[in-house]
């Protein structure tokens, strides 16, 4: 950087405020040969700590600098690697401090980028708006839209459908909302992630239906049909091992397996007691049916009949 761009950044840090001429010499400073090295980066992250009120193309322009210079400039191309994840995470999580809005973004553009990272990078990231959710003490929809483009990335996390460390962070952030005013797309968010959860934790073999179970086609656009295979996959329930990984009770999971198949048959109908028992154990917490886990239920129902009470059986 020449000595200008220096000491603009020096007076930016001293203040924390950011002119829009002074973004774009930042930035413009910063693209001539782009970040070349961490220190570089390092001193990125450290300004953006002092900012106040942040610029939009300096937030913009922060994120594809570090992400670029993440994916492309270090080796290997492509991919984060757990020393790589390390030293981010140190980057945000700088001096014990949650990270802000625009760290958070910056993560989600690197899972959504790379070929693939850690686990534990995508695991801090969904946390991190988690807990962001759980500050504000609603979800609103931009941070809902931020949880779910975590969720569809998984580049870290089980790839193919919801984890089960990811769907545990959705119930324990509806735990500290579940009486909030959410906007609704939060319902249809946590319905969609943990039901792909659970139908890819109950299936013999998920992998022999990976397209199904496919978290890009559960999550990405709330007017798809999702389910709409498992609608049709009542006597499927008879055959293969469905249940036996939720159970682990052999008895109990054919007979889960016969209740399932046997609703599944059956014309919709009312959510039954068993099946709202099932979701307050699942939960063990609050004792109520919060309106996020309601659609959970709906949404099984919905899209898979039988499911919810081969649920309730195997519980």
């Amino acid at each position: 950087m020449d000595q200008e761009t220096q000491i603009i950044m020096a007076r930016v840090a001293k203040v924390g405020e950011m002119t829009e001429a002074e973004a774009h010499r930042i930035v413009n400073e910063i693209y001539s040969d782009g970040i070349v090295s961490r220190g570089e980066a390092e001193t990125l992250f450290r300004l953006n700590e002092t900012l106040t009120a942040t610029n939009p193309e300096w937030g913009s322009r922060f994120r594809e600098a570090l992400t670029d210079f993440l994916i492309t400039r270090e080796a290997p191309e492509g991919w984060v690697t757990d020393e790589e994840a390390d030293w981010l995470l140190a980057q945000v999580h700088h001096d014990g401090e949650h990270p802000c809005l625009e760290e958070i973004d910056l993560l989600i553009a690197v899972i959504r980028k790379a070929d693939g990272v850690p686990a534990k990078l995508a695991h801090y990231t969904l946390d991190a708006i988690a807990h962001r959710i759980v500050e504000a003490g609603k979800a609103n929809q931009m941070m809902v839209e931020r949880a779910r483009f975590a969720l569809f990335a998984g580049a870290g996390d089980g790839g193919l459908w919801v984890s089960q460390h990811e769907a545990s962070v959705l119930f324990a952030t509806n735990d500290a909302i579940s009486s909030a005013d959410n906007d609704p797309s939060w319902n249809d968010l946590f319905a969609r992630a943990v039901g792909n959860h659970l139908m890819a934790r109950a299936h013999p073999e998920p992998k022999s239906i990976e397209d199904a179970f496919a978290r890009e086609a559960w999550l990405k656009d709330t007017s798809v049909n999702p389910g709409g295979l498992f609608a049709r996959m009542g006597a499927s329930f008879f055959s293969g091992n469905w249940f036996a990984s939720v159970t682990y009770d052999r008895k109990k999971a054919e007979k889960a397996r016969m209740a399932a198949a046997e609703a599944a048959t059956r014309e919709a109908e009312q959510v039954t007691d068993d099946e709202s028992s099932w979701v307050l154990a699942s939960v063990e917490r609050d004792g109520k049916v919060s309106p996020a886990e309601q659609a959970l239920i709906d949404f099984l129902r919905a899209e898979a009949p039988g499911f919810a009470e081969g649920l309730a059986s195997a519980a």
